[in-house]
């Protein structure tokens, strides 16, 4: 389990990452980097027992978020 300022950095990062993407050219090789680094990280998050759901400006578009991510958010929304 990791603490909470670990795993507040870690969203810190994620939310950056996002806000990066969103920023760069759609087929550009900076653009896959960054979506293998977020997914990486936020599948990291999901393994060490984080639940929680992200602020959409925080998530990339459904096709790039992690597997993992998806089948979470399908729990929250039956709750």
């Amino acid at each position: 389990m990791l603490s909470q300022i670990e795993t507040d950095h870690i969203l810190s990062t994620l939310a950056h990452l996002a806000a990066r993407w969103r920023g760069i050219y759609e087929n550009s090789p900076s653009n896959h980097e960054v979506v293998s680094h977020y997914n990486e990280l936020l599948r990291f998050l999901i393994h060490t027992g984080w639940d929680e759901g992200l602020a959409l400006e925080e998530e990339l578009p459904d096709e790039l978020m992690p597997r993992e991510y998806l089948e979470l958010s399908k729990e929250w929304s039956h709750v």
